[in-house]
């Protein structure tokens, strides 16, 4: 990975110095991070992938598809609860001390 030359990193600082004078709101939840995922997200999550499993080993044993297929929505979608993070974004944004640059020193 490159890292950002000086005047690319003056460049950033100004941009965020811009959004957070014109949308503080937004640049708040963009300077948050997100919380670990809830343990009972996570256990609901395996439980409905574990129910999930067994719908479709039913599925399978039945020699029904419909049941497979639908074993393995609940399956997948246990799956997705136990792992997806809650809250905002993972951008962080650092102010800096530095003075802001105008537009014609950007050039």
């Amino acid at each position: 990975m490159m890292a950002l030359s000086e005047h690319e990193k003056k460049t950033l600082e100004q941009i965020a110095q811009e959004m957070e004078r014109d949308d503080p709101k937004f640049a708040s939840k963009m300077r948050s991070t997100p919380g670990p995922p809830k343990s009972r997200h996570i256990a609901f999550g395996i439980f409905a992938a574990v129910v999930g499993c067994l719908v479709l080993l039913a599925g399978v044993a039945a020699r029904t598809p419909a049941l497979g297929i639908v074993g393995f929505t609940i399956m997948g979608a246990g799956a997705y609860l136990a792992t997806r993070r809650i809250g905002s974004p993972l951008i962080r944004w650092r102010p800096s001390s530095s003075q802001s640059m105008g537009p014609a020193e950007l050039g």
